[in-house]
């Protein structure tokens, strides 16, 4: 029998699975980025683009919220100091690729994310279902994301995947579309890593 104020069949906390507080948390764009990479037969690009901003809600373990990227942030890192560096980012921001004039920013909007069976803390902890908004085209994605607590009570996802960049209307050097294209070939994937903090 149970003492008074005790329960048995009580388990404590050991700490290793996530636990999230209900709320609304703001994306802190300063200490948020988004990292990519491209890639051709010959060579791969990476760089970062800022996020402008945007909101998480958090209601019993559930997220949803907006996140906006500001597209005309578009950085290279390999190229640091090479003059081609401009040449480069001047072609991934025309039409060829983002036409950031006409379509300055980027949205990702969070339809359903919940915590995976078991949500350690560490490991890939929630399945992230959304749209992605590009060059003016939305088009749904789905991902693993790592989500931790910080400290004062703000949150950071974590998250790396692929996508088909074709699905976004961006076909530049895309051999599905093109033939012949030589040196001007690039590779369909790139590579997103992305680290939201918001408080």
């Amino acid at each position: 029998m149970a003492l008074a104020g005790e329960d048995s069949a009580a388990e404590s906390d050991p700490g290793t699975r996530l636990s999230l507080a209900d709320g609304t948390y703001q994306v802190d764009s300063e200490a948020s980025l988004l990292a990519w990479v491209g890639r051709n037969a010959n060579k791969m690009h990476h760089g970062t683009v800022r996020l402008a901003g945007g909101e998480i809600s958090i209601l019993g373990g559930s997220l949803s919220g907006v996140v906006e990227v500001d597209m005309r942030s578009i950085k290279n890192i390999d190229l640091e100091g090479d003059e081609l560096q401009p040449v480069l980012i001047a072609h991934v921001e025309s039409d060829d690729f983002f036409f950031v004039k006409r379509f300055p920013s980027a949205k990702f909007t969070v339809k359903s994310a919940r915590p995976v069976a078991e949500p350690y803390l560490g490991s890939p902890n929630y399945e992230v279902e959304g749209s992605f908004e590009l060059r003016g085209v939305k088009r749904d994605i789905r991902f693993l994301a790592t989500v931790s607590n910080l400290a004062e009570g703000r949150i950071a996802a974590e998250a790396h995947f692929d996508i088909d960049r074709t699905r976004w209307n961006v076909l530049y050097g895309s051999s599905r579309f093109f033939e012949h294209l030589g040196m001007h070939l690039v590779f369909d994937p790139i590579t997103v890593q992305f680290r939201i903090v918001a408080g």
